[in-house]
């Protein structure tokens, strides 16, 4: 087995999320969680092993493979190892078992269309870096009254009179009345590279976030309000 490139960002922006994976699921994606359980993704791209294993440290696991220019991936029949060799040298990489890893076993079926929004990489970046200047990493999406955008601010939501970064969003869908400040953690926003971010947001404080071909679904602080008339 030869692993594509595409496979190969997907796991080295999983590695970010979280060591622990299991790969070869059945039905065409790979999938992963944070320890923390804040969010979780599901790439649509399949890894076709054998069978399903466990993988406890992803870093180490990619490490090996770079090891290689193009190295091929071998199982074992007992499902205990995977060889990783380019025909003259090779890494023997035993498998951990699933039940002790970190791993999700279900998807997130919220509709999350309350709000929809689109930002950019260069938005997104934007909103990041006023993040790492205020030094603080909550992120609020505000409805602007009478206005035909939302505002994405980075404040600090335990400080009313902090020092706050708006940036206003014209490419959105409001499909609530209710009043809302949705709030996130921007550490959580660990995507991969797009060119743009299309963000839904559900009431019961989940968001689901497409980069491409990639899902990454986000819970959403505890300081969110939601408030239905």
């Amino acid at each position: 087995m030869k692993l594509s490139n595409e496979i190969k960002d997907v796991l080295n922006n999983y590695q970010g999320i979280n060591s622990n994976i299991a790969l070869g699921e059945e039905g065409g994606f790979i999938r992963t969680m944070s320890t923390s359980k804040t969010l979780m993704s599901k790439a649509h791209i399949a890894f076709d092993a054998p069978y399903t294993f466990g993988i406890y440290d992803l870093g180490e696991f990619l490490a090996c493979l770079n090891m290689f220019d193009d190295p091929t991936l071998s199982f074992d029949d007992d499902k205990k190892f995977v060889n990783i060799t380019d025909g003259v040298t090779a890494f023997k990489y035993y498998f951990s078992d699933i039940d002790i890893l970190t791993v999700p076993t279900n998807d997130i079926n919220l509709p999350c269309e309350d709000l929809k929004f689109t930002l950019t990489h260069d938005e997104l970046n934007q909103l990041r870096k006023a993040s790492s200047t205020l030094k603080t990493s909550n992120l609020s999406i505000r409805k602007n009254d009478g206005a035909l955008f939302i505002e994405c601010v980075i404040v600090d939501k335990q400080n009313p009179t902090s020092n706050q970064f708006t940036m206003n969003v014209a490419n959105c869908s409001i499909n609530t009345d209710a009043e809302f400040d949705f709030v996130f953690d921007i550490n959580n926003f660990k995507f991969k590279p797009a060119d743009s971010y299309e963000f839904g947001i559900d009431k019961k404080q989940v968001a689901l976030i497409k980069a491409g071909n990639t899902d990454y679904w986000v819970a959403l602080d505890k300081t969110t309000t939601f408030k239905e008339s």
